[in-house]
């Protein structure tokens, strides 16, 4: 999963937190950051959604990058940088599904989950090329050693993913179904 994709991801999860927590946000009239469901987001962000990034941008770099830039090069500030953008995509999305939420615009709010969702997932189709082959930046640009997608990174690639998705399903269904104060 590349690095634009989590950026969506990110978005679209804070999004369905709104969702998930709607009768929360509209009962309460504290701010939508005060809420439980937005703590529970932020947990899920900070414990599972960054740290699963930080493996693709650790072991898999350049690949997580789409080699648009040589991971080796870039300073581990500007990499924190982009890890703290996930979580304020995240924190955004959530802004944005607990306004609509609350003006009692849900179809709304289920418009921008669909969109940053399948925004998300047009990454894949937009860039195979990129993602079907394995290397480093400097074997991209120069077109030789690289590999077909397979390997440690496709293991790494459905463990992660599939962490990502029960982690999602599990936020979702804490946030409707549990006691969130």
């Amino acid at each position: 999963m590349p690095f634009t994709t989590f950026l969506l991801a990110a978005f679209a999860m804070g999004t369905g937190a709104a969702l998930a927590g709607a009768h929360e946000l509209r009962l309460s009239p504290r701010h939508a950051l005060l809420s439980g469901s937005f703590g529970v987001l932020v947990a899920f962000l900070g414990l599972l959604m960054v740290p699963i990034s930080a493996y693709f941008y650790i072991f898999h770099g350049d690949w997580f990058m789409l080699y648009l830039v040589d991971v080796r090069r870039v300073p581990s500030a500007l990499a924190l940088v982009g890890f703290v953008l996930e979580v304020l995509l995240g924190v955004l999305g959530f802004m944005v599904g607990a306004s609509l939420v609350r003006n009692q615009r849900n179809s709304w709010a289920i418009g921008v989950l669909v969109a940053s969702s399948l925004g998300a997932l047009s990454v894949l189709v937009i860039t195979p090329e990129r993602l079907r082959m394995v290397g480093t930046y400097g074997q991209f640009r120069g077109g030789f050693g690289l590999a077909s997608y397979g390997g440690a990174l496709m293991q790494g690639t459905l463990s992660m993913g599939l962490l990502l998705a029960i982690g999602a399903g599990l936020l979702i269904y804490r946030i409707r179904h549990g006691v969130v104060r």
